[in-house]
């Protein structure tokens, strides 16, 4: 597996490099979003927190693949979302 950095923005608003990326898989299924995290942490030194992949997409017809990705300054936690009861909704 071939993993390609195809463009590489940094968006100073948002603290994040953005990454569209090109993996050639001769052979090989389409790469899992952690074998392209693994890859990302290593190359560039960061925790897997600070990782995001929007998508991997295989070319019809291709054995390569697009994916798109986020690499954020700091750690990002994530936020669990609990339900919480309404107020204003009246109770039966």
């Amino acid at each position: 597996m071939e993993i390609i950095i195809q463009e590489e923005k940094y968006n100073p608003f948002l603290k994040r490099k953005e990454l569209k990326i090109l993996i050639k898989h001769e052979k090989e299924a389409t790469p899992s979003k952690e074998a392209i995290k693994k890859f990302l942490k290593e190359k560039f030194n960061v925790e897997d927190s600070q990782i995001e992949i929007n998508y991997i997409i295989s070319k019809v017809g291709l054995a390569e693949s697009i994916a798109k990705a986020r690499i954020y300054d700091e750690k990002r936690e994530v936020k669990k979302v609990e339900a919480q009861p309404s107020e204003n909704k009246p109770s039966s």
